[in-house]
């Protein structure tokens, strides 16, 4: 059935957009409410991680239409693009056919230029990211080199469907297979570390703390599968690396396995190297606006410093917690903050902030200890994950409260 006029089309046609770019469902959903009321479609919608469901009209001449897509990767510049001609369609600036055929055209558009490019900023993520985890020097190179070999299987993977359906398990082996190795050569490799830093972007700690945000705003249904989905990708990282730990103690049985080591305490400083160095190569992956790489760094940098000021200074049990709900709060209010003088999304700024403050290796370390049989260990870090996790979708909330975006994005 085709829509009914231009209005309804160009509604469905963003709503299409929006749940390609990976947008979660609360702000698709009153997205497509505030367009609708512009344009004069009395609409419904309802949004899971894998379809949109769009209904105008009211019962029984009611009009439902399924846009069903596979969600895709964050795409800050095409969002930006979007939210601009959301805008001008509805202050009346464009009609619907135009805003339509000019979607068309920014869906269409090549987001990487350059292919080798995510290959090159690869290592500058998993490198910083071995920093934010307490790792030093020595572990940042070692992960670094991961890093560039996770981003080589990312290429492939990209030109072979088969391949992109065990990306996170081929790439967490690789991982796994590389850090024992160099554990060969280097004593004071810290392996597990390494590990899970160059795999850091593999992880779905992102989709995690996204999922009970949606729970917490009332979305039950794609907050449960989305949590559901990030479980499965946390199994499969897992299981990828335990594959690659046995794989190379078998051809070198006097490899070190994945086993988790004490983390030596490193200067105050190394982790906010990590995250200025981390902060731009994120933003290239995500194809985040260059305009905005300043309030980026700014308000991602401030959150980070929040926590981390607040963490000697709360209690040993909820201190990571509570330090988590500080610098989402923080991150949360700057990127209000910059949405309303800018009139961009408030997601340009906060994505690549929450990224590195998203608990996804705690995630992770939580089933390895379940596939080492380590209950206990495996129950605790779960309870932790949680608790971090929900103190992030607090802090966000409470933020929104403070000072509430003045649109969806």
């Amino acid at each position: 059935m085709s829509p009914a006029s231009d209005n309804e089309a160009f509604v469905i046609d963003v709503a299409r957009a929006l749940h390609a770019y990976g947008q979660p469902a609360h702000r698709i959903e009153a997205l497509l409410a505030a367009l609708g009321t512009k344009l004069g479609t009395d609409g419904q919608y309802f949004s899971t991680p894998t379809a949109v469901f769009v209904a105008f009209g009211t019962p029984p001449e009611q009009r439902t239409y399924l846009v069903r897509s596979e969600a895709g990767e964050q795409d800050l510049g095409k969002l930006a693009d979007l939210d601009a001609l959301v805008n001008a369609v509805a202050r009346g600036e464009l009609d619907a056919t135009t805003g339509s055929g000019r979607l068309h055209a920014i869906v269409t558009r090549s987001s990487r230029e350059r292919p080798w490019v995510p290959l090159v900023v690869h290592p500058f993520v998993a490198a910083p990211a071995a920093l934010l985890l307490g790792g030093g020097p020595l572990e940042a190179l070692v992960s670094g080199g991961i890093g560039l070999l996770v981003g080589m299987l990312e290429q492939w993977a990209e030109r072979a469907e088969p391949i992109a359906r065990l990306h996170l398990l081929l790439g967490s082996v690789v991982a796994s297979v590389a850090a024992s190795l160099a554990g060969l050569f280097l004593p004071d490799l810290l392996i597990q570390l390494s590990t899970v830093a160059g795999i850091y972007m593999l992880m779905p700690g992102l989709a995690l703390t996204t999922a009970m945000n949606e729970v917490a705003t009332g979305h039950l249904v794609s907050g449960t599968a989305r949590f559901a989905g990030a479980l499965v990708s946390f199994l499969q990282v897992a299981v990828g690396v335990s594959l690659g730990g046995v794989l190379v103690v078998s051809l070198a049985p006097h490899a070190q396995a994945f086993l988790p080591a004490p983390v030596p305490v490193r200067a105050a400083f190394w982790p906010f190297v990590g995250l200025l160095v981390a902060l731009p190569a994120v933003m290239v992956l995500l194809h985040a606006p260059r305009r905005d790489a300043w309030a980026t760094v700014l308000v991602a940098t401030s959150a980070f410093s929040a926590g981390q000021l607040c963490t000697p200074l709360l209690d040993d049990g909820l201190g990571p917690s509570l330090a988590a709900t500080v610098s989402a709060l923080v991150l949360g209010l700057g990127s209000n903050a910059f949405a309303r003088l800018s009139d961009r999304p408030a997601a340009l700024v906060m994505v690549p902030g929450i990224l590195l403050l998203v608990p996804g290796t705690m995630g992770f370390r939580s089933v390895a200890s379940f596939l080492r049989r380590d209950v206990v260990a495996a129950v605790d870090t779960a309870f932790a994950v949680g608790l971090v996790a929900g103190a992030l979708v607090t802090g966000l909330l409470v933020a929104n409260l403070v000072l509430p975006p003045r649109k969806a994005l």
